[in-house]
């Protein structure tokens, strides 16, 4: 419409400059004038309709006086399309355009901004950050052998070194397009892989290969590891340190290790995959065990001679062995006895690395508190009698009262009472049974499982009840205490030598080939043992045994070498 009336006055403009018109007198002329004006109003109307925003009124809405479902605004008031205006409706405030045109106010609530929660992690980015998690934990546990039990600060170095080995075959980067292609490639590839011949590792193998062609199967690191790393990095220092320590160390809250993943920043945690978040706590349930961490630093010895041909220096027996004697209240007979038979045997106390089939006995401090054991039931057997380890003539060895030693262990010995593992093997019954602190404390240890991700502030109205520690660190015994309380038991159970009697007998030596053989004397020092060592009862008793059929291998041979 604008563009037709444009057109006419363009016209009209050109006509009126021409002579010709204005001989036609002057009521042409006004005529022409007064149409030029109509036409300019008309077209400044038709500007202001086009200029104006039409807008469709809601369902059900129209206007009063035509009818019509469209309108526009004007100084604040509605009016429809045909200039009607439409009462009861003032818009003072534009608002965004599916609220406009509606009747009465239109209230707004703002938005909750809502936290996006990270996802966990997966594939291999998962792997990369279990690998930082037991990286940070591994640090913090050097750092407090460092600054706590006063070791070298060459430590940290060293342990680093070793980490660097372990984890330097990892690379878990996600597949690039080439590796994909490469991959569907091999599918309808007829022949063999190259790689067919190529030697694989068993998962059940002690020595596991680091190597990163592996892919997939490459092995990860456990939490034991850790452990073992700095053992094995004091075990190169030549730092006293025995895998016994450790594991109360650990057990007792002092080392980082059982609230792994409690200590980590809470970036880590949320980003932690599931299967690595229950590893990671799975600690704090059930503490570190002896198997666990005798085991881990065989494999890691292992490994480090297959991948890297490193050999780790022999454990120092002497000072293991009077360490255990000094812990177990034990006579200085049974470490000499016990260094004697060492040299008898031809031991060696180093990591098996060229043995194809590792027992127990193969661990250098399990073969270590063997001998003590087996020195200890030499020289002062179960039974109260003459022991036969002697030759005749020999200076009789003092009396050795084992009940009094039982109930000096049992009175100068004090383990925490670690009601975490406790709460790990509970049963229903025990559950039922429990008084109302005990209740409490299981509960939080329940609680310690679940991650506090509720940010609702109407939980800030009942904060959680404040409860002692699970892992609280129990201070550890002295020197100077553990020979005190030594010193205590050994005046109470050696006994003064007596002149040997016309009618004593020697008494025959008692092996014990499983742990239900033992005698109730047997198995208290078994027990003793084990725990100073930090293993288990049937572990104990397994190398003990495997020591023993090795005397009586030694000593058939030195009867043929004597009959020959």
């Amino acid at each position: 419409m604008s563009a037709v009336i444009g057109l006419c006055l363009t016209v009209l403009e050109v006509l009126l400059q021409f002579g010709d018109l204005h001989r036609g007198g002057p009521p042409l002329h006004r005529t022409l004038l007064t149409l030029r004006a109509h036409l300019r109003s008309e077209g400044s109307r038709a500007t202001m309709e086009v200029r104006r925003e039409l807008r469709r009124m809601p369902k059900g809405e129209r206007c009063p006086e035509c009818g019509s479902q469209k309108w526009y605004l004007q100084d604040g008031l509605r009016f429809c399309a045909r200039g009607h205006q439409i009462e009861g409706f003032i818009q003072f405030d534009l608002g965004e355009e599916e609220d406009s045109g509606r009747m009465g106010t239109v209230a707004r609530r703002e938005k909750e901004v809502r936290e996006q929660e990270k996802r966990q992690l997966t594939g291999a980015e998962g792997k990369l950050l279990y690998l930082e998690a037991l990286q940070l934990l591994l640090r913090n546990q050097v750092l407090w052998l460092v600054r706590v039990k006063g070791y070298r600060e060459e430590l940290e170095t060293v342990v680093r070194d070793l980490w660097d080995l372990r984890i330097r075959g990892s690379r878990p980067l996600e597949p690039t397009v080439e590796d994909a292609t490469e991959a569907t490639l091999k599918l309808f590839d007829s022949q063999s892989p190259a790689g067919e011949g190529k030697p694989t590792w068993s998962s059940r193998a002690r020595a596991n290969s680091w190597d990163p062609d592996r892919g997939a199967g490459w092995p990860m690191p456990k939490m034991p590891d850790t452990i073992g790393l700095c053992y094995l990095g004091c075990l190169l220092l030549r730092i006293p340190t025995r895998l016994g320590e450790l594991i109360q160390w650990t057990n007792r809250g002092g080392m980082p290790y059982r609230t792994a993943f409690h200590d980590l920043p809470r970036e880590i945690q949320d980003r932690m995959p599931s299967t690595y978040v229950t590893a990671l706590k799975l600690p704090f349930r059930t503490g570190l065990t002896g198997g666990d961490l005798y085991s881990a630093v065989m494999d890691l010895a292992l490994s480090y001679h297959l991948n890297f041909k490193m050999v780790f220096p022999e454990v120092n027996a002497v000072p293991t062995l009077m360490h255990y004697a000094k812990e177990l209240a034990l006579p200085a007979e049974s470490i000499i006895v016990a260094k004697r038979l060492a040299v008898l045997l031809d031991s060696h106390f180093t990591f098996p690395t060229g043995s194809h089939r590792i027992r127990h006995i193969h661990h250098p401090e399990i073969h270590i508190t063997a001998l003590l054991i087996v020195a200890t039931k030499l020289c002062f057997p179960f039974e109260q009698r003459r022991s036969s380890f002697l030759p005749p003539g020999e200076t009789p060895l003092p009396k050795f009262d084992w009940e009094r030693w039982k109930g000096g262990q049992t009175a100068t010995t004090s383990e925490p009472d670690d009601r975490n593992i406790r709460f790990g093997t509970a049963t229903e019954k025990e559950v039922m049974n429990m008084t109302d602190e005990e209740l409490d404390e299981y509960f939080s240890y329940i609680a310690s499982f679940t991650d506090n991700k509720n940010e609702n502030p109407i939980t800030n109205f009942f904060p959680p009840v404040p409860t002692s520690g699970s892992a609280q660190s129990v201070p550890d015994p002295t020197e100077e205490e553990i020979l005190e309380r030594s010193r205590d038991v050994l005046c109470q159970a050696v006994l003064p030598t007596q002149p040997k009697s016309s009618d004593s007998e020697n008494t025959p030596y008692e092996a014990f080939f499983d742990a239900q053989d033992l005698s109730d004397t047997a198995r208290f020092f078994y027990k003793a043992a084990g725990k100073v060592a930090g293993l288990p009862l049937d572990v104990v008793v397994r190398a003990a045994y495997m020591l023993e059929r090795r005397i009586v291998s030694w000593q058939k041979g030195q009867s043929l070498i004597h009959n020959s």
